[in-house]
């Protein structure tokens, strides 16, 4: 009997193990289920399947651990974010060692603004996994989102070093370098995320941006039409573009497009800011008056719409109006060289003009390119306003003022209309080191190499910046900007007849036409011989004999 009970408990043990053997089956085949429908973006039936997992159960607090991330990023895809962050807390107290929690939870709470304590997640996420890239651009968004760009720019390089296939990372290196500046640069790296990923928007979008702020509007006016056919409801890229039209001198087109960017973004000032400057254009000023307004409304410190209302009132006949708005704008932005250049427009036609001479000064000193100015100062028989001075001597030509706090400018009196932007990359004054003018097939290019700063806690002279401005002097126009020494690594420069190559020490590469390729040479058509003689034979083999045509119609039609 004793021996008959032990033999049913083994078999009763043994049903056990099996009917648990059996559930925690179950449950991971709903886990990998869960996980299937979250890579496809199914994020509802994702969640559905974690649920059942969990509810069927026997799993180790590790795989349920895991399940509560997965199913924490399931609802964060569905913009379910204080359900997910309550998902990732659960993970991360049920296994504080998975650096992917850290990472998924620091991705929520940055969409919910909590920037500091993402920072402090992905933190732990790097230390517990050094290699880590997802965390290190993660956690480039959230500094970039504080404004800290130089940090940001770190994480952003650090993530391009571990994923250099994926493109994300090489979209917040462009970002953060044009904020520090440096546009040129920014579309070097924005020109490699869209050649890793021909399909990333976000990148399009921001190359748009980067070649409006570099004025080459043709350029940008492509990538936002594309934009537009992709997403036709978004507000912003219809402000873009119009902004690029008023560029171009179209301000009916630009009005257009300001106007859409209304209609879906009812309380976007910077809509009413574009329409109301495309209505002054077109000398419709009450309405670019009440469009100006409501951008104030909308944005009470928007300076750049306080001097365009100031000139709308100008140009109605208000002037004492235009005078308080003007004033305004000078107290938001004090630095305006639009608002001076206004200034200097009022005076002069209220017939004061040693105070109009001295508003057009102030707008030269502020910008010393802004349109029209200077000759307006040497129609009026002024003096012209003391230049700037150069920050170190000459170079074949060549000096560097500082118009602005922190921007540098070359100007070259040889080439009167044209201003080169320097970037630059460290710390310390930009310093001329060698102008090139190139010559055959490139004649009318320049190099203007300049150094560009060292960087912070630098040990020696040897890992100063280098870099080359490429310029067509004969259109007043900066091609690009392009690394030479970067921190002692020197960049890869291949010439060819129309063009260069430029290739940094990360391997990203800058391909430049400088010129049209030119066109091949015809080959020389063999000379053909003309024979007006006619043949004809019959069966019999002989010498060909020759006939005359018999008639007109012989001439046309044998």
């Amino acid at each position: 009997m004793r021996l008959c009970l032990c033999f049913l408990a083994i078999l009763l043990m043994l049903g056990n193990g099996q009917l648990a053997h059996a559930v925690t089956n179950t449950a991971m085949l709903r886990v990998q289920e869960g996980t299937a429908a979250l890579l496809r973006g199914q994020y509802e039936q994702a969640i559905d399947a974690f649920d059942r997992a969990l509810s069927e159960g026997n799993l180790s607090s590790e795989r349920i651990a895991s399940i509560h991330s997965d199913r924490g990023v399931a609802k964060w895809r569905l913009h379910r974010y204080e359900d997910a962050l309550a998902d990732l807390n659960k993970s991360i107290e049920l296994d504080d060692s998975s650096a992917s929690a850290f990472n998924n939870r620091a991705t929520i709470l940055t969409e919910l603004g909590r920037f500091d304590e993402a920072i402090r997640d992905l933190n732990r996420a790097i230390t517990l996994a050094p290699g880590y890239g997802a965390a290190f651009n993660n956690r480039g968004n959230a500094h970039f989102q504080l404004g800290k760009y130089p940090e940001a720019l770190n994480d952003y390089s650090r993530a391009t070093q571990l994923l250099p296939a994926n493109a994300i990372p090489y979209n917040g290196r462009a970002q953060v370098q044009e904020l520090l500046g440096r546009p040129y640069t920014g579309l070097r790296y924005i020109t490699r995320a869209i050649a890793l990923n021909g399909k990333y928007t976000a990148a399009y979008r921001n190359r748009a941006i980067l070649y409006q702020r570099l004025e080459r509007n043709d350029e940008a006016l492509s990538d936002y039409e594309q934009l537009i056919k992709l997403d036709p409801e978004d507000a912003d890229l219809y402000i873009g573009r119009g902004q690029v039209q008023m560029s171009n001198g179209k301000p009916r087109g630009a009005s257009k497009d300001f106007t859409k960017a209304i209609e879906i973004d009812p309380i976007s000032a910077q809509g009413y800011l574009g329409r109301g400057t495309a209505n002054i254009a077109l000398k419709k000023y009450d309405q670019a008056i009440d469009d100006l307004t409501q951008a104030i409304t909308l944005e009470t410190e928007l300076a750049a719409a306080y001097v365009k209302r100031a000139e709308a009132y100008f140009y109605s006949d208000e002037e004492e109006t235009a005078k308080a708005d003007l004033s305004k704008a000078l107290e938001l932005q004090p630095k305006s060289a639009d608002a001076y250049k206004l200034q200097g427009e009022m005076s002069e036609a209220s017939e004061n003009l040693p105070e109009a001479i001295a508003s057009y000064k102030k707008a030269l000193e502020y910008d010393p390119f802004i349109e029209g100015v200077k000759n307006t100062l040497n129609r009026l028989g002024a003096e012209e306003a003391a230049p700037h001075a150069a920050i170190n001597e000459p170079v074949k030509g060549w000096e560097v003022i500082n118009p602005v706090s922190n921007r540098y400018v070359a100007t070259n009196p040889e080439f009167p209309k044209l201003k080169v932007l320097l970037e630059m990359h460290g710390e310390g004054q930009p310093k001329i080191l060698d102008w090139t003018p190139l010559s055959e097939h490139l004649n009318g290019i320049g190099l203007l190499r300049y150094a560009a700063g060292l960087p912070p806690n630098a040990l020696s002279q040897d890992q100063l910046f280098e870099l080359v401005a490429i310029i067509d002097v004969r259109k007043s126009k900066v091609i690009s900007i392009e690394p030479y020494l970067i921190g002692g690594n020197e960049a890869k420069w291949a010439w060819s007849q129309n063009g260069v190559v430029v290739t940094d020490a990360e391997g990203v590469v800058s391909a430049h036409e400088l010129r049209p390729k030119p066109k091949p040479k015809p080959k020389p058509r063999p000379r053909q011989r003309y024979d007006d003689r006619w043949y004809d034979y019959d069966d019999e083999p002989r010498r060909y004999r020759r006939r005359r045509p018999e008639g007109l119609f012989d001439w046309l039609f044998n």
